[in-house]
C-alpha cells in the first residue's frame, strides 16, 4: 500500500502550486495515521471548511473544523484522534457570501454506491503482488512495437452479469473475463472508465473520483485480484483514463469554491456542449498536479499496463473553436503529462484517442511531438466502415476509401479501432452495418476483420463483435451470449480466434507495422473488381504474405495476382472457409508462379477468389531432392 504519513513540508507545497507534484495523493484527501485520521484539502478564496464524518453502522455524524495551514492560506487541515476507516464523509466548504457548499473530497480513494455521493474512507489494502507475476509485466510491455497487439475493449457492467443478474465485481470478472479473452487470443484487455461516477449510462466518461475505482464492481483490493490475474494470465491491461474534462455534478469537482476552480476559467473553454462535461483549467499547477498524481496513483498503486486517454481534442485542439486551432498549452500538458509517466514508469504504453490532424501524436518530445506510444487512427476506421456500409454495386466509386490510409499511416503508429463509438447510438453493430442477406453480412464481417487483422497497425476490437454481435450496443444488462449457441455466431466466434492465432503466429502480420518495409501494394486501384492486394513482410523473406481482399459478390475464379517470389504459392487463410461458414475449402494444392508480368511483378499466379473474401497466401517451403 502506498499511502503513508507525509506532510506537507515548503518545498512540496511549491511543487504543487507550480503543477510539478506527482504524488498529491500522499499528501491530499484523508489519511488514517498512527493515532487518529487527518484531512487535507486545497480550496483557496472561502471563508472556512469543515469535515462531517458518518458513522456507517449508526448514521450518526460528527463534524469537526478545518485550519488553514500556517504558511499557506488555500490549504486546510485536520487531525482527530480517531480511526474512520468506513466512514463516509463531505466537506462543508463556507463562501464570503455565506453560502455553504457541500462536496465530496477531490482525492477521495473510494465513494458511495450510486445514487450516493459521498466519500468513504476505505479499509486498508491487503493484497499482495506476486513479484514473479509482475516480473511478467515487463515481458508484456517489451519491444511492444514489434509485437502483435490485439486489443479487447469492454465496458464491465454490460459484458456479463453474474447469476443474480447484477453487476459482475472485479474478482468474478478475473475469473470469467480472463479465461475469455486468453481462449479468444486478444493480447490485451481495454476497460472503459472505471473512475468513480455518478450516472450509469455516461459509461464512466464523465468522472468524479479521479483516485478511486468505482465501487460498482467492487473494492480497490477487487480491483488489485483482476489486474493480477490478468498478469498471470500475459495479458497486458489499459485503463481507459480521461485527462481533459470531468463531470459537471454539484456535489464534486464542478465551481468547487462557488467559482470554476477545476475548471477552464475562460467561459468560451469551459463546457462540452456534445458531452456537458467541463474542461480542466490545464494553467492552474495545482490542477495539473491533481491530473498528474491521479495517473501516476493508477499505475502505481494497482499497475496497470497503460492508458487509453480519452478525449485527447480537448486539450490539442483550442475548445469549442470552429477552425480547429491547435492549442499549445493543451498539448504541453499533455507532453508533461506523458514524461513524468514515462520517467516514472518507462514500460508503459500510452494510446491516444483519434487527435484530427494534430502532428506528431507519437513522436517523441525532442522532435517536436506529444510521445504518446500510439493513436487510434478514426481516418482509416470511418473511411473502412463508410466503405463497407455501401452495396457491392457502389463501391468501385469509392474504392479509394479502402486505399487511402496507406498515404499517411506512417506518420503516426496506429492503433486501428472498432471501438464502442462505432456500435452505439444507431451507428449498428459492425455484423448489421453491411449490406446484404444474412448470410452476406457474416461473410463481409469475416472480409472486414481479415482486412482489419492484415492491415498495418495495432487493433482494437469492441466486445461483442468477435462473434458477430446483432444488435448495437445499449446500456442493456449484458451482450447477447446466447447468439453463441446459433451456428453463425459460433462460426464467426471460431474465425475471430483462429484469425487472432494467425496474427501472432506470422511475424509479417505485425513485426514492421511502423516501417515501410514492412508493406507494399501490389494492386491498389482495382476499382473495377473491388479488389485490394498487397504484401506483408517479415524481417526474414520466408515470412511473407501476399493477401487479397475481394469486397465485391462477383466470384473470381481465375484470379491472376502478381508475386515477389518464384516457386509455388500456397493459401494459408481464407474467411471464406466452410469452417467459418462460407463455401470453399482452403486449397489442397499449392499454385505454380507463371513467368507472366502482374502487379508491377514479373511473376504471377492464378488464384481462386471468392466473393466477399480475404485471402492470404505464401511461399511454400522450399522441398529437398530427396523429398
Amino acid at each position: 500500500m502506498i499511502i503513508r504519513e507525509e506532510k506537507l513540508t515548503s518545498e512540496k507545497l511549491e511543487d504543487f502550486h507550480a503543477g510539478l507534484m506527482t504524488d498529491a495523493y500522499l499528501y491530499f484527501g484523508a489519511k488514517v495515521e498512527a493515532g487518529g485520521t487527518s484531512f487535507t484539502l486545497w480550496v483557496p478564496e472561502v471563508e472556512g471548511v469543515k469535515v462531517v464524518l458518518f458513522n456507517p453502522h449508526t448514521g450518526e455524524k460528527k463534524t469537526y473544523v478545518m485550519d488553514r495551514m500556517l504558511h499557506d492560506d488555500t490549504i486546510w487541515q485536520t487531525f482527530v484522534a480517531e480511526d474512520f476507516t468506513g466512514f463516509s464523509y463531505i466537506y462543508e466548504i463556507l463562501l464570503p457570501n455565506g453560502e455553504l457548499l457541500e462536496k465530496s473530497d477531490p482525492y477521495a480513494r473510494q465513494g458511495e454506491m450510486r445514487p450516493n455521493t459521498k466519500s468513504v474512507i476505505p479499509e486498508q489494502s491487503l493484497h499482495e503482488w506476486n513479484e514473479s507475476a509482475m516480473q511478467l509485466k515487463e515481458g508484456i510491455a517489451e519491444n511492444h512495437f514489434e509485437k502483435p497487439m490485439a486489443i479487447y475493449e469492454l465496458h464491465i457492467g454490460t459484458w456479463k452479469r453474474n447469476k443474480q443478474g447484477a453487476f459482475m465485481n472485479y474478482r468474478e470478472l478475473a475469473h470469467e473475463l480472463v479465461p475469455y479473452v486468453k481462449s479468444m487470443g486478444f493480447t490485451h484487455i481495454e476497460i472503459m472508465p472505471i473512475t468513480e461516477h455518478p450516472l450509469d449510462e455516461s459509461w464512466g466518461y464523465q468522472a468524479t473520483g479521479y483516485f478511486a475505482p468505482t465501487i460498482r464492481y467492487g473494492t480497490a483490493d477487487d480491483l488489485k485480484y483482476f489486474v493480477s490475474a490478468c498478469t498471470e494470465n500475459g495479458i497486458g491491461l489499459f485503463l481507459d483514463w480521461i485527462p481533459g474534462h470531468f463531470c459537471s455534478d454539484a456535489f464534486a469537482l464542478s465551481l468547487f469554491n462557488g467559482k470554476p476552480l477545476y475548471e477552464e476559467s475562460r467561459a468560451d473553454r469551459r463546457v462540452n456542449p456534445d458531452w456537458g462535461t467541463l474542461n480542466f483549467d490545464i494553467r492552474k499547477g495545482e490542477v495539473v498536479s491533481f491530473l498528474l498524481s491521479s495517473a501516476r496513483y493508477w499505475i502505481e498503486e494497482f499497475k496497470f499496463d497503460g492508458f487509453r486517454m480519452d478525449a485527447v481534442i480537448t486539450q490539442l485542439f483550442i475548445p469549442n473553436d470552429e477552425s480547429l486551432a491547435f492549442n499549445d498549452e493543451g498539448k504541453n500538458f499533455l507532453k508533461t503529462l506523458v514524461a513524468s509517466l514515462k520517467k516514472k514508469f518507462p514500460a508503459i504504453i500510452l494510446i491516444a484517442e483519434d487527435a484530427w490532424n494534430h502532428p506528431k501524436v507519437t513522436h517523441e518530445a525532442d522532435e517536436g511531438g506529444v510521445g504518446f506510444d500510439y493513436k487510434w487512427n478514426f481516418g482509416w476506421m470511418h473511411d473502412t466502415l463508410e466503405y463497407m456500409k455501401k452495396p457491392s454495386l457502389e463501391r468501385p466509386d469509392n474504392h479509394s476509401k479502402m486505399n487511402f490510409s496507406l498515404m499517411y499511416h506512417y506518420d503516426e503508429r496506429y492503433i486501428l479501432a472498432f471501438s464502442h463509438d462505432e456500435v452505439v447510438h444507431g451507428e449498428k453493430s459492425l455484423l448489421n452495418k453491411l449490406p446484404g442477406t444474412l448470410m452476406e453480412k457474416f461473410a463481409q464481417l469475416r472480409l472486414l476483420l481479415g482486412f482489419w487483422i492484415t492491415h498495418p497497425g495495432k487493433k482494437l476490437l469492441f466486445m461483442g463483435q468477435e462473434f458477430g454481435h446483432f444488435d448495437e450496443w445499449e446500456f442493456k444488462p449484458q451482450l447477447d451470449w446466447a447468439s453463441l449457441e446459433t451456428e453463425p455466431h459460433k462460426r464467426v466466434a471460431l474465425f475471430m480466434k483462429d484469425l487472432l492465432m494467425l496474427y501472432k503466429n506470422e511475424l509479417a502480420l505485425h513485426q514492421l507495422d511502423e516501417h515501410p518495409d514492412g508493406f507494399s501494394w501490389l494492386d491498389a486501384d482495382n476499382h473495377e473488381q473491388s479488389v485490394i492486394s498487397f504484401v506483408r513482410r517479415g524481417r526474414n523473406l520466408q515470412d511473407e504474405c501476399v493477401i487479397l481482399c475481394n469486397f465485391s459478390h462477383n466470384n473470381y475464379p481465375d484470379f491472376r495476382v502478381g508475386v515477389p517470389q518464384a516457386g509455388e504459392y500456397r493459401e494459408v487463410f481464407s474467411s471464406a472457409s466452410s469452417q467459418y461458414g462460407g463455401t470453399e475449402e482452403i486449397a489442397a494444392f499449392p499454385v505454380p508462379v507463371e513467368n507472366v508480368e502482374a502487379d508491377g511483378q514479373e511473376k504471377s499466379i492464378v488464384i481462386p477468389l471468392k466473393e466477399y473474401t480475404m485471402s492470404i497466401w505464401k511461399m511454400s517451403e522450399k522441398r529437398s531432392e530427396v523429398d
